[in-house]
């Protein structure tokens, strides 16, 4: 069981000399002189998010799309974060040109500085999340679902096949099995894993406003059915479909009050909040998950566990993964002759290490140490309040889970096509019926993919439709019963997957620009108005759940319309008709006359459309209409 008499001292020497500095890492932190930090104004903030967005790899890039090309703007933030030159650039000069690979206990020229390298980039890792001598650090594959099979891999309850897991399972005494508590937002990597692991899961539902129901995780975790049985709780710290986040302190303090590991998943938040691990303290955490891949600069970087040494059970085993790297001493006369190396990060990074994708990672730590906090925090409370009010207030639009709470800027919706005098108004407390009474008035709304697919050919903005890998969330948010779901699930099994429910996602990344974030506003505010009018111009496929637009199908609702298909439907239409309710404000920026003619021609093809409220398509001789939960 976990103790917590009290912090974990920091280690000694080094670690303790860097926390009171600007430390450098790989020569590219410098340290920060009295004059520099006299000069750090509100100006010197904003200057470091223009550097940072100068840095973009792909911020000016377009594309084409069926109505011309455009200039990406990228939401996509909470699935993964953008590529930086500055970091790149290093890697290319610095790093890569001295490439060898790294042995603990090498002496050669390049090997040699390609080991300092990657140990001073874990040591800046584990500083900036707060780690002490009792924590270590493991590179996991490429995301977090690597880093809690790590963890179960170390604590001994991962599964080598389904088969072998039931007799496995079979095989454990009630008191050797663990049980594990995971929540109601989870990610599906922080619960089919355990499902299929040896543990029992015991899934937390939420409460009255939506939120981890703290109340039934007690009661649970007193249950007489888990007395003397290893537990750890597996909680997300942000769910990544709404942004809301959780009181990991207090979910902490719980856990520990009933001898419970506290293990938590930063996927969704890790990237824009400080992690500080406090191991060893009632409210610290045991372990941490970390997808480094969703910082900015972070693609193509390690997953990360951060992990309380106490809970690690292979000591006098074989590690989780044998392999170069992890032995001492082996020989080929007997097994059992084979001595591994006692650390746990040098036993548990068997093979070829990810080298430049660690000092990537450290990298990508830097620079949103570089940003800063509460600079992070302002921008991002000041776009989630400013986008909640606007998006609230329409009544064709539902932001899902409960508004009214501290969340990230994300944001999960639902469009709905506009209706006259409609009843249906926008929701903004937790625990709306109001996805069950719009499919029983037949107010249906628009598919989430469909919603992504025009922010992208309209507006060349990236988005995220479907369920975000968060089904059993989605199944709470949208009040969707067992006997729905059921059948559902049977329709998906004959091969009809684009059936599914689900919404629309985007972010409001605190690296946005001001002139981005209106213009994303604009754009959901428009789909909003006139999203509908577009369905005829694409067909949807049943069995993958996409839409592909149709070039012949434009031509027949716009015969009327001189239309240059020729170059992409750069619109030539005049509309004396159109308003300004959508535009942006006029403000000086490298894109924002661009965004303003987006939103122009996506209104005047919109005007020139018809204005239906009914489905476009005839549903599949195989599909029950009842389970066609959106217009097609």
């Amino acid at each position: 069981m976990p103790s917590v008499q009290g912090a974990v001292p920091m280690e000694a020497g080094t670690l303790a000399e860097e926390a009171k500095r600007m430390a450098s890492l790989l020569g590219l932190l410098r340290v920060t002189t009295s004059e520099e930090k006299a000069s750090a104004t509100a100006g010197m903030s904003e200057d470091k998010l223009d550097w940072l967005r100068s840095q973009l790899i792909g911020k000016d890039v377009e594309f084409d799309t069926p109505f011309g090309r455009r200039v990406l703007t990228y939401a996509d933030q909470t699935a993964s974060g953008r590529a930086l030159r500055y970091i790149e650039d290093y890697l290319v000069k610095e790093v890569l040109p001295f490439y060898g690979m790294e042995h603990a206990h090498g002496r050669q020229s390049c090997w040699s500085k390609t080991t300092r390298l990657v140990h001073k980039a874990a040591r800046y890792v584990k500083r900036c999340m707060g780690a002490g001598a009792g924590d270590a650090l493991l590179f996991c594959g490429a995301g977090t679902t690597a880093a809690i099979k790590r963890l179960q891999e170390v604590i001994g309850v991962a599964a080598p096949s389904v088969e072998l897991r039931g007799r496995l399972a079979g095989q454990l005494r009630t008191q050797e099995r663990w049980v594990v508590f995971v929540g109601p937002y989870e990610h599906h990597s922080n619960l089919l894993s355990w499902r299929q692991s040896l543990v029992d899961v015991v899934e937390i539902g939420v409460d009255e406003d939506g939120l981890i129901d703290i109340a039934a995780l007690r009661g649970a975790l007193g249950s007489p059915d888990y007395a003397n049985r290893p537990m750890l709780g597996s909680f997300s710290a942000c769910s990544n479909v709404t942004g809301i986040m959780t009181d990991t302190r207090e979910i902490a303090r719980v856990l520990h009050q009933h001898g419970a590991y506290a293990c938590f998943d930063f996927a969704a938040s890790g990237p824009y909040v400080k992690i500080d691990m406090k191991s060893g303290q009632i409210d610290g955490y045991d372990a941490v998950f970390l997808s480094p891949h969703k910082f900015v600069g972070g693609p193509g970087t390690p997953g990360i566990l951060l992990m309380n040494k106490e809970m690690y059970r292979l000591n006098s085993q074989p590690p989780s993964t044998c392999g170069g790297g992890t032995v001492a001493y082996v020989n080929g006369f007997n097994e059992e002759d084979t001595i591994y190396y006692d650390d746990i990060e040098e036993r548990e990074d068997a093979g070829t290490p990810p080298i430049v994708q660690k000092i990537r990672a450290s990298l990508a730590f830097w620079v949103k140490e570089y940003i800063g906090y509460d600079r992070m925090s302002l921008r991002e409370h000041v776009y989630s309040e400013t986008a909640m009010k606007r998006l609230v207030s329409n009544p064709n639009v539902w932001v899902l889970g409960n508004t009214s709470v501290e969340r990230l800027p994300i944001f999960s919706f639902l469009i709905y096509p506009p209706v006259k005098d409609s009843l249906f108004k926008a929701v903004d407390q937790p625990g709306s019926d109001r996805w069950l009474e719009d499919v029983k008035h037949k107010r249906l709304p628009l598919h989430g993919r469909f919603v992504t697919r025009l922010f992208n050919d309209l507006f060349g903005i990236q988005a995220r439709g479907g369920c975000a890998c968060a089904g059993p969330y989605g199944h709470t948010l949208l009040k969707i019963e067992n006997e729905l779901s059921l059948r559902l699930r049977s329709a998906i099994l004959e091969g009809y997957s684009g059936l599914k429910p689900g919404w629309t996602r985007l972010s409001f990344s605190y690296y946005l620009s001001k002139d981005e974030f209106k213009f994303i506003l604009a754009a959901i505010e428009f789909l909003a108005s006139y999203g509908h009018r577009f369905l005829p111009l694409y067909q949807f496929d049943w069995i993958t759940g996409n839409w592909t637009f149709r070039k012949q199908a434009i031509k027949y609702h716009l015969m009327k319309e001189e239309l240059a298909l020729d170059t992409g439907l750069d619109v030539l239409i005049k509309n004396n008709q159109s308003k300004d309710e959508y535009k942006i404000e006029k403000k000086l920026g490298a894109n924002q006359k661009k965004f303003e003619s987006y939103l122009e021609n996506a209104k005047k093809i919109a005007l020139s459309l018809p204005d239906i409220n009914q489905q476009t398509v005839s549903i599949p001789k195989g599909v029950d209409p009842d389970l066609v939960l959106f217009y097609v």
